[in-house]
């Protein structure tokens, strides 16, 4: 008696445990931040994404032909929350200028053949050198995106 006693305690004290350790390590949802614990206390979200678009730059390119072309490019600034909103705005006109710099007169056919995520990194870089000419420790927004590429 004592013996089957001692066996059916042991089966619940380890059915119990394995429930708690599920209990733990299940990821629960509710919709009350106040309920999920002391470990909600140490999370934040960063802010939600926003977007600035810089639209219509036009930029010239160099043809065999000697015949002019161009390139029209849209580019967006991804920003998070309203300060980095306000010095992206304010950075804008660098974005254009830089944008300008680095592609203007370049030969058509080898701006045409770039794949976006090199051109994603050749503005990225640009704009980061920018910044660190006009005194910026870093770039006023998280990222870029290319929009539009038109050729003519």
């Amino acid at each position: 008696m004592k013996k089957s006693l001692i066996i059916v305690v042991i089966v619940l004290l380890l059915a119990v445990m394995g429930v708690g350790g599920w209990w733990i390590m299940a990821d629960h949802k509710t919709e009350n931040k106040a309920s999920q614990g002391m470990g909600s206390w140490f999370k934040s979200k960063p802010p939600q994404a926003s977007f600035i678009e810089i639209k219509d730059l036009v930029i010239t390119l160099q043809a065999e032909e000697n015949r002019p072309r161009y390139l029209l490019l849209d580019v967006v600034l991804v920003v998070r929350g309203e300060e980095q909103s306000t010095q992206s705005q304010a950075f804008e006109p660098a974005v254009r200028s830089a944008t300008v710099a680095l592609l203007n007169n370049q030969p058509f056919d080898e701006v045409r053949s770039r794949t976006l995520l090199a051109l994603h990194d050749q503005l990225l870089k640009r704009y980061q050198d920018e910044a660190a000419h006009l005194g910026f420790q870093a770039l006023p927004f998280d990222d870029i995106m290319i929009s539009k590429m038109v050729f003519q």
